[in-house]
């Protein structure tokens, strides 16, 4: 049973974790008599957080079948990606000189280990330390709005041993540039790895898109 101060927006997390593990693949019907027992939730609470990952573009509603998994394109790829591209360059110049450098080196740290559970939260990390360091609210907001569906795509692309080494080299650079006090290159770093990760989902995913 899920106990939470908002009960709906608890569920999109699950779901989110769903989708972006696979268990609730591109495609997938949501059924919502097995989620309930599954979530121990009511239908309300159920229906309120699907209505809103419909709302968000995660889900796709259709009439009298109810929502399914929404099948990402190429083009919602490319403009997800483009768009974070220009704003994370912007708030990783404003953030440089807020970021703790202890943060960056136990993130340095986890990167540089061998334990492959850790690598999505470490990504999360950074991009989070980036964001939340940036000062500017409206930044921050637009930022934390493509968050949640950057996250589907981390989690199943550290299940790529390409993507993963990928993207610790990247990630290993962004911090040595951030520990250099450099925005030009720190900037450059992080516009180069959200293109190298747009990248390698469209190739990932090609056989799904048109």
């Amino acid at each position: 049973m899920i106990y939470h101060p908002n009960i709906s927006s608890r569920i999109c997390d699950i779901i989110l974790r769903q989708i972006g593990s696979q268990k609730l693949k591109p495609g997938a019907r949501l059924k919502e008599e097995l989620l309930t027992d599954e979530l121990g939730v009511s239908r309300t609470p159920l229906r309120d957080a699907i209505k809103r990952m419909v709302k968000e573009g995660y889900l796709e509603a259709e009439p009298r079948k109810g929502a399914r998994v929404r099948k990402f394109q190429k083009k919602d790829i490319v403009e997800i990606y483009d768009i974070r591209m220009a704003l994370e360059g912007l708030a990783i110049r404003l953030a440089l000189p807020n970021i703790d450098p202890k943060k960056l080196v136990e993130l340095k740290n986890q990167f540089s280990g061998k334990d492959v559970k850790v690598l999505p939260k470490a990504d999360a990390r950074l991009h989070y330390l980036i964001i939340q360091n940036c000062g500017n609210k409206r930044l921050m907001d637009m930022l934390n709005n493509l968050a949640k569906l950057v996250h589907v795509f981390r989690l199943a692309g550290y299940g790529s041993p390409t993507w993963s080494a990928m993207a610790v080299s990247d990630h290993l650079q962004i911090i040595a540039a951030l520990l250099r006090k450099d925005p030009d290159l720190a900037e450059k770093k992080v516009r180069e790895h959200i293109e190298n990760t747009k990248r390698q989902i469209i190739a990932d995913f090609g056989n799904n898109q048109p």
